[in-house]
């Protein structure tokens, strides 16, 4: 049985690459998929075969960095970035199942009930249910503690939460939107990483990362200069911060390692200056193709990467940027799947050490190959694409 699938994401790469390779099974399957997304995201969902409804969105304009500690704004602005995409749907874009980003939850929720067509959230970070809150926990590793009640700003993103959906001729409790737990939902992550696992029932399919051919990032091949390899990566936020580059510079000219290095489009590659022979520096590139022959990845604790990272068995070195990254670092860590370094405080001596700690840490290392046959064991790809397709019939 094949049918129309509606997929909904901000266009932001760590969120949309992740389900680009459902959307290519989907399609191989003989599905129809439109991506509602922004054009800046055309190039990569086009190549995955879908037909992109395109949307004024405000989140590709906005400065994240100033926003990598501020939950209320960064939750305001998915809020916004909802509204924006809701009323790019219009009724001729109905389709059999709508699949949404966690983010954009309030867009994916409201227009399913809109529509009254099944939906499926992916989540690309930790899953929430009675026993584990995504939102609480990244309060509490902020607090240092637990956080008994959300602050009283909740009450008005709630409100606003409401009158977005009244708007659509949604009558729903705004909680309701925001916390009940759906009854699909696909977790990015193999159920082994996420924080209480056991807990989860079988509305939650821990298919572990999505990962297929990313021909848009372009490929990569070792120099065969026989230096050990290290992947390093740092997300939007920190590729704003090119002094935490230049550390990292610093620290491989002085070590008998190849590093390979991706900005995306945070940074101009030019603003990093001469480069020693052993450091290669990168908008995009294939982070599978160098994790392929690395021994350590040094990133941001983005999930995305995280995942990545473990998919090829390797062990990090982690420099958490934001509340969410010190969350999954914590996990990592906890894990004993690699380090944690403060990047305010980096130096090229103490990012040398831990990464020769890492790389060269026996422990580690079978952690993380014991969590890659947990991916390889979650399904991936053609698991997603299954729960997907029987959706079809619900």
């Amino acid at each position: 049985m094949t049918g129309r699938f509606l997929f909904m994401c901000q266009p932001d790469h760590g969120h949309v690459i992740p389900s680009l390779a459902v959307v290519a099974e989907l399609v191989r399957r003989g599905n129809q998929v439109t991506y509602l997304t922004s054009p800046t995201m055309a190039g990569p969902v086009t190549q995955a075969g879908a037909t992109v409804l395109p949307y004024d969105s405000i989140y590709q304009d906005v400065e994240l960095r100033k926003l990598e500690d501020d939950p209320l704004g960064l939750l305001s602005l998915f809020l916004d970035e909802s509204t924006e995409m809701l009323a790019a749907a219009g009724p001729e874009h109905r389709p059999d199942v709508i699949v949404y980003d966690l983010s954009v939850l309030h867009a994916g929720r409201i227009l399913a009930r809109k529509w009254g067509v099944p939906a499926t959230q992916l989540i690309p970070v930790f899953a929430s249910n009675a026993h584990f809150s995504f939102l609480s926990a990244i309060y509490a590793e902020e607090d240092g503690g637990a956080v008994a009640e959300f602050p009283g700003w909740v009450d008005g993103m709630l409100a606003r939460t409401r009158d977005l959906a009244e708007a659509h001729g949604v009558r729903a409790d705004p909680t309701e939107l925001w916390w009940e737990v759906q009854d699909s939902t696909l977790v990015a992550l193999p159920r082994a990483f996420q924080f209480a696992g056991d807990t989860f029932d079988e509305r939650f399919a821990f298919v572990g990362p999505c990962l297929g051919e990313r021909r848009f990032l372009g490929g990569w091949e070792p120099p065969g200069d026989g230096l050990p390899i290290a992947l390093l990566s740092f997300g939007t936020v920190l590729s704003s911060r090119p002094e935490v580059f230049r550390t990292c510079v610093r620290a491989f000219a002085e070590l008998p390692w190849r590093a390979v290095i991706t900005l995306g489009d945070g940074m101009d590659p030019a603003d990093l200056g001469a480069l020693p022979p052993n450091v290669e520096v990168h908008r995009w590139v294939s982070h599978l193709d160098v994790l392929r022959h690395a021994s350590v990845a040094v990133t941001h604790a983005g999930m995305g990467t995280v995942m990545e990272t473990l998919y090829r068995g390797r062990p990090s070195v982690l420099l958490p940027a934001t509340a969410i990254d010190r969350l999954s670092a914590r996990r990592v860590e906890e894990l004993g799947l690699g380090r944690v370094l403060d990047s305010a405080v980096l130096t090229p001596d103490r990012l040398m050490e831990t990464v020769l700690a890492v790389a060269s840490d026996e422990g580690m290392r079978r952690a993380a190959d014991g969590m890659r046959r947990e991916i390889e064991a979650a399904g991936g790809t053609a698991r997603a694409a299954d729960v997907l397709e029987r959706r079809l019939a619900a």
